[in-house]
Formats: structure tokens, C-alpha cells, sequence
């Protein structure tokens, strides 16, 4: 019995190792890094692992240059290589554009952007400098009864705030269809200044519009009131909303609105409801919903 006590206390310590060893959880597998391209304004191209991403800034591992740390003005787009997972987050890549009020956001340069409203309405614009891009919007079924050509110049006065001006002519002709006359057409012009504070994903959009006639401003302005919020890894929430001044009769006159915008790697979906209101003498109080659906892809890789 004496031997038995002594051989256990000799065991012992093999005993307790052994009972740790079998009691230590298992190491998890790591998740395989993911590598993202990054391209930037002025053209560089990174590659590596993204350590941290906010509204403000961005850093990157790279295998080359270590950590670099971007500011979110700096970044163009940041894109997983392969295959994205179904938790993957994609950014709102169209923020140059609410869904029919511009922002001051630029077109990405040497970039070609399409839109469709509605099926029945489509629309170019491309970006030739960084703060600067051109597009033209035309009815799709025939583009010579309804198009437009518009530009517009935006730069950045801090690193949250930028401003911009949009130029838009408007063409409506009826084609020769009604009077036998191609040449019929109607001309309108509209000037917007544009403000739009915070980043690509988040931002507050105001904006101030007159027609212009014969070269004259119109007494009548718009205001634009926008915002976008990234709500979810694949989901934005756009509103925006106008106001007619200066209209006459009317007590007040605009339209409010509301939708979402599916983001996804290289387009996305809008749909919304626009709500018209006028208040005013022999106007009627009525709500009216007007639901609204486009299509947005950037083309080329």
C-alpha cells in the first residue's frame, strides 16, 4: 500500500498535465483573409487586407508597403477580389446622383455611368476629370421627342463639405408626328448649385434651381433637400425632396419622397414613392403616391 501512494504521487503531475491537455479547448481555424483592390483619384491601385473601415478613413495591409492609412476622400471604390460572400458589404457606387437630383459628388473619371428610369428614360453621364462629368438624358423608345444634355463641376472645400453647379438643357419635340414639322422643339434651361456635406455613403444634399428663358433666370426656384444614409451592407435609404418658391397662387407647392436603393457590385435598384403636395385657394387637399423605380450599372471593369 506504502509503494501504491508513492507511484501516485509520482504519476501525478503527468496525471494533471494530461487532464489540462484534455480539457484545453481546441483552437478555431482562422478565417481566410479576404484581399480587396483599392483605387484611388488619382489612378494608384492597391491591393491587400482591410484592416478598418469608417466614414473617415481606411486602413490597408498591404505586403509591400505595410499599413497605409487613406482618407475616405482619397478612395474611389474598395472591392473584394473573387468571389464576394453573402455577408459581403457593397458600397452605394452612383452617389453622384440621389435618384433625380444631383449631389455634389463627381462621376468617377474616365467612367461611363447608365441610367433607366422607368423604362422609359434613359441616361448617360460621363466623368472626364475628377470634378467634372457631362451626361444626356433621352426618352428610350426615341430619343429626338424628349433628350437633355447636362454638365456639371463640383470640388471639395474640406474634407466633409463640397460644392458644385449643374447645367442642364432640355429638348421636347414632337418628331414631325403632330404637325408635320421635324424641326418643332421646345428648349428649357435649368441652373442648380449644389451643396452636399459628409461622405459618399452619408450625405446631405441642399440645392437651389432657376429655369432659365431667352437667357434670363426665372423668379420661380427650386429648393432640393436630399439625404442618403448606408442603412445595412446592401441597402441605402435616399430621400429627396423639393420646393417650388415664388409659385404664385399657391400657398406651397413640392414633392416628398422616400426609397431605397439596393446596392450590389456593379449596379444597382432604386424604388421609392414620390408624394406631390399643393396647398393653396380652389386646390383640393388630396395625397397622391407615385411610385418610382430605376436602374443604375457602371460600365467597363
Amino acid at each position: 500500500m506504502k509503494h501504491l501512494s508513492l507511484l501516485f504521487l509520482l504519476l501525478l503531475p503527468y496525471l494533471g498535465s494530461a487532464q489540462d491537455d484534455y480539457y484545453q479547448p481546441k483552437k478555431q481555424p482562422q478565417p481566410p483573409k479576404r484581399t480587396y483592390s483599392i483605387v484611388l483619384k488619382d489612378g494608384t491601385q492597391l491591393r491587400g487586407e482591410l484592416v478598418r473601415q469608417d466614414s473617415t478613413e481606411a486602413i490597408i495591409r498591404t505586403t509591400n508597403l505595410g499599413e497605409i492609412r487613406l482618407k475616405s476622400e482619397q478612395i474611389v471604390r474598395i472591392e473584394q477580389i473573387g468571389t464576394q460572400a453573402e455577408g459581403e458589404s457593397y458600397p452605394n457606387l452612383f452617389s453622384q446622383t440621389m435618384r433625380l437630383a444631383p449631389t455634389a459628388f463627381s462621376a468617377e473619371k474616365n467612367r461611363l455611368y447608365f441610367r433607366n428610369y422607368f423604362l422609359y428614360f434613359s441616361q448617360f453621364e460621363y466623368g472626364i476629370t475628377e470634378n467634372w462629368s457631362v451626361g444626356t438624358t433621352f426618352f428610350t423608345f426615341l430619343p429626338t421627342a424628349l433628350f437633355s444634355l447636362s454638365t456639371k463641376v463640383s470640388i471639395p472645400v474640406s474634407k466633409r463639405v463640397r460644392l458644385g453647379i449643374n447645367a442642364q438643357y432640355a429638348g421636347l419635340s414632337d418628331g414631325g408626328l403632330f404637325n408635320g414639322n421635324s424641326s418643332s422643339l421646345l428648349g428649357i434651361g435649368y441652373v442648380q448649385g449644389i451643396v452636399t456635406t459628409g461622405d459618399r455613403q452619408n450625405n446631405t444634399t441642399f440645392g437651389l434651381g432657376w429655369g432659365v428663358s431667352n437667357g434670363e433666370l426665372s423668379r420661380n426656384v427650386v429648393g432640393t433637400f436630399g439625404l442618403v444614409r448606408k442603412v445595412s451592407p446592401k441597402l441605402s435609404f435616399i430621400s429627396e425632396n423639393f420646393v417650388l418658391i415664388g409659385q404664385g397662387s399657391l400657398d406651397f407647392a413640392g414633392v416628398l419622397s422616400a426609397g431605397i436603393r439596393f446596392d450590389r457590385r456593379r449596379h444597382a435598384f432604386d424604388l421609392a414613392a414620390y408624394v406631390p403636395l399643393a396647398i393653396g385657394s380652389g386646390v383640393s387637399t388630396s395625397v397622391l403616391f407615385i411610385p418610382y423605380v430605376s436602374y443604375h450599372v457602371r460600365i467597363g471593369k
